[in-house]
């Protein structure tokens, strides 16, 4: 699990390697596509309804964050410019198809989620009858 979750948060973010596509970003005026921060959980269930499974990687603090991800290839320091609560979502491919990684990013917490069709351990799945429970429980992550 450990290995699935490095790769997918390294080659997403690690933006000259494996081919990664910025999604969109709450980030008006970047090269990606602009989401309103309204409109980010709407976004992130197309998400829900594409995949089969998602991995809850919230409730970090961006310490912690780095503490666990921080294998010495990725500089951090735009991790702490950001303040304002953005988020941004990304693609890439872990060799087992593709996976899309997004970010919640607050003055001081960092809420990822990454959604795949490759089954590691800790998996969640994508119930249309949990839907509603996933928007509900990922709205707490934008607050």
């Amino acid at each position: 699990m450990k290995k699935f979750v490095f790769f997918s948060i390294f080659a997403v973010l690690s933006f000259s390697a494996y081919g990664q596509q910025l999604l969109w970003s709450t980030i008006d005026g970047n090269d990606s596509k602009y989401v309103p921060f309204n409109n980010v959980t709407s976004e992130v269930l197309t998400f829900y309804d594409q995949y089969e499974l998602y991995y809850d990687f919230a409730g970090f603090s961006k310490e912690r964050f780095i503490e666990n991800f921080d294998y010495g290839f990725e500089d951090w320091e735009w991790l702490y410019e950001i303040e304002d609560p953005t988020v941004f979502a990304l693609r890439s491919n872990s060799g087992h198809g593709s996976v899309v990684l997004v970010m919640c990013i607050s003055q001081g917490n960092v809420n990822t989620i990454v959604f795949s069709n490759t089954v590691e351990r800790d998996f969640r799945m994508t119930h249309r009858s949990e839907k509603e429970q996933f928007s509900n429980w990922f709205r707490t992550l934008l607050d």
